[in-house]
């Protein structure tokens, strides 16, 4: 399947190339049933392409909104810049009110790991350059997730009525958080860079699911209950990506 994909995905290349002189992330889709263009938080600009798409409707496509995609792509650059070249040298964890101020070490043959001392976070690696980093960042930022959001989540869910069989926290790229019918909970551990009303908003968005396992008009009355302002609050939330920081967006 793998190479099937990979396949297909350079099938395209060629008409995307003849448009673009720039990279777009190119995706086949068995459930798309027409050509997409989406930006996948936070920065890539992917084309999501169903399967028995024609080349020529593909370089079609994309020559009808490139200017669409050019702005996105300023946008982008704008709002990043060179930013996935750097550390931070502080992160903020807004959700549940610390800020931990970042240092930087390295030992030869040593694990790569880290420690805090009161609000400082030491990040050790194996090298001065500090390759790996920003994994050791992303390990400790899911260690802080299951630390702070999965209590937060039985503290919501004793006030809903209802509670997860099971809760995880993980880095998702596209989801800020999930409910599978069996009632397990996932939530994505950036959510400690959001504000607490919006991050008990999603919380609250999950717990309901145990209840309506969709987005009818009961369910969105069954959140009112909870959150009145949940309109409000579900817009901040598809906008907040871009509060996340590049280095918490790897997989892990």
């Amino acid at each position: 399947m793998a190479s099937q994909q990979l396949r297909l995905f350079e099938d395209h290349r060629p008409q995307v190339d003849r448009v673009l002189h720039a990279p777009l992330a190119i995706r086949t889709s068995r459930r798309a049933r027409r050509l997409i263009l989406r930006l996948v938080p936070p920065h890539t600009l992917e084309l999501v392409v169903p399967r028995g798409v024609r080349p020529p409707e593909i370089e079609a496509f994309v020559a009808e909104h490139r200017d669409w995609i050019e702005r996105a792509r300023a946008e982008i650059a704008e709002r990043y810049g060179d930013e996935s070249e750097r550390l931070p040298s502080r992160v903020e964890l807004l959700a549940v009110g610390q800020s931990w101020e970042l240092q930087y070490a390295h030992a030869a043959g040593r694990r790569p790991s880290w420690s805090a001392a009161g609000d400082r976070l030491t990040i050790v690696t194996r090298d001065p350059d500090h390759a790996g980093a920003a994994a050791v960042l992303r390990s400790w930022l899911l260690e802080q997730g299951a630390l702070h959001l999965k209590p937060w989540l039985l503290r919501e869910a004793r006030a809903v009525g209802l509670t997860p069989t099971r809760i995880q926290v993980r880095l998702q790229r596209t989801r800020w958080g999930s409910c599978s019918p069996s009632g397990n909970i996932s939530l994505n551990a950036s959510l400690l860079f959001l504000e607490p009303e919006v991050v008990r908003y999603l919380l609250l968005h999950e717990l309901c699911h145990l209840r309506f396992m969709n987005h009818s008009k009961r369910y969105w009355a069954f959140v009112a209950r909870f959150e009145p302002e949940y309109r409000r609050l579900d817009r901040r939330l598809s906008r907040a990506w871009a509060d996340v920081p590049l280095w918490a967006h790897g997989q892990t």
